[in-house]
């Protein structure tokens, strides 16, 4: 799974391969958590957000709404941003 590019990860986990996601979280999650925090500066409010996001970008690419072709990390940043 590391191999694969995100748009890849992205199109298998919408196919229900979970640990397509899990790949995705593991690439992002630090760069996510940093930018709310940075935002916010609070690690409570900053945890909740985090989670909220992930799950609206679960949503986003189960429910086959997610069309950022290669520009996954903004659509995270922008996720997170208007949360």
């Amino acid at each position: 799974m590391k191999n694969l590019t995100d748009d890849q990860l992205i199109a298998l986990y919408a196919e229900g391969v979970n640990e397509a996601f899990d790949e995705l979280l593991f690439r992002y999650k630090d760069k996510l958590y940093t930018y709310i925090y940075l935002i916010v500066q609070n690690r409570e409010l900053t945890e909740d957000l985090f989670q909220d996001t992930f799950t609206k970008v679960i949503v986003t690419i189960k429910s086959g709404h997610y069309d950022e072709k290669g520009r996954f990390l903004g659509f995270l940043f922008r996720a997170a941003h208007n949360l």
